[in-house]
């Protein structure tokens, strides 16, 4: 059953509910878009629309924007059927009901952060160590820059919170849309819902593609570059806590390998979607730290290494300690809502 408190009327807009419930009851009878992608069979399953069905709905969409394309409802016709639209709506709802505190920051307060933590970055690289603007005796060990124990407070604290309150988030959507808890430790479903979700497979629409082209592919490629630069970071981690290998680390190396590409893809794949989509404050910060990351990799036997290295950590601090409360938690929705859909199924 859905909490009282957060998947009422009272924190979900009347007029969105009413509009969201008014075209898909049209959808409902209608049904010509059925083959496109789950959110019509799945809204087949459903005669009485409650807000977490249209939750689910508006979170089980790719926003490829074929069913618009296709409609013959869609504006100017006086039924005015526009289910990307209202979908968009309802997901910017669903970030605000689930996410505390309920705000999305934008480019300009994304910046004075980034500045305000580089500053701050730079304060203790010369307490600790006196020498962020010079070489470091060994080029390319960034504790030479920041100690390891500042170094993992900074990055730490962010992750650490944007960790629980993604899981904050993970367990009362599911609750709400789903139920049973139970139902999200179904392994042999997850293996489903985990190709469809990293293939971004229900973003092909009717096998015409996404509307806005290349957004799928560069979607896709920033994707796989923010995994494997998780790689490079669990594998720096493995080698200096389990290896006592300590950085820098050589060019033909786990971290370096799957960073540099990592890197790569991330650069492509958001400048992409900056281009085809517009851009966000968390893409800028994604952006940033992957070019930082870069830098300091190649610039790591100059005296430039010390400025970038803190450039990097600071893009590293606002990226994560802004995810949580930017686009970036619809992937932890959209997963939910295939789990949820393939469970139905």
């Amino acid at each position: 059953m859905p909490s009282d408190d957060l998947s009422g009327k009272n924190l979900f807009s009347e007029n969105l509910f009413g509009e969201a419930e008014r075209q898909l009851t049209i959808c409902n009878s209608c049904r010509y878009c059925a083959g496109y992608c789950p959110v019509w069979p799945a809204l087949e399953l459903r005669t009485a629309l409650e807000v977490q069905d249209i939750t689910h709905l508006a979170n089980l969409c790719h926003d490829c924007g074929d069913c618009l394309s296709a409609c013959m409802y869609a504006p100017p016709h006086e039924f005015a059927v526009d289910p990307p639209s209202v979908f968009t709506e309802v997901r910017q709802d669903t970030y605000r009901r689930y996410i505390w505190p309920h705000r999305t920051p934008g480019g300009f307060a994304t910046g004075v952060a980034f500045t305000v933590v580089g500053l701050v970055l730079a304060l203790l690289s010369w307490l600790f160590t006196g020498r962020p603007f010079t070489v470091a005796d060994t080029p390319g060990d960034p504790y030479e820059i920041l100690p390891h124990t500042p170094l993992l407070i900074a990055v730490g604290v962010p992750s650490l919170w944007a960790a629980a309150m993604f899981g904050w988030a993970t367990l009362r959507y599911w609750r709400d849309v789903h139920g049973p808890l139970a139902d999200l430790f179904r392994l042999r479903v997850w293996l489903t819902t985990f190709t469809q979700a990293v293939q971004l497979r229900h973003m092909t629409g009717g096998d015409a593609g996404c509307e806005v082209p290349g957004r799928r592919g560069f979607h896709v490629v920033l994707l796989y570059g923010f995994g494997l630069c998780v790689v490079s970071t669990t594998a720096a981690a493995f080698l200096q806590n389990v290896l006592g290998a300590h950085p820098p680390y050589p060019w033909l190396s786990v971290p370096v390998i799957s960073g540099s590409v990592g890197g790569i893809a991330m650069i492509v794949g958001g400048t992409g979607l900056w281009l085809r989509s517009g851009g966000s404050g968390f893409l800028w910060a994604l952006i940033v730290l992957a070019a930082s990351g870069m830098l300091t990799l190649l610039l790591r036997e100059t005296v430039a290494f010390g400025p970038v290295l803190l450039l990097h950590v600071a893009a590293v601090v606002v990226a994560f300690g802004i995810a949580p409360y930017t686009k970036f938690v619809h992937g932890i929705f959209r997963t939910l809502s295939i789990h949820h859909d393939n469970l139905e199924r």
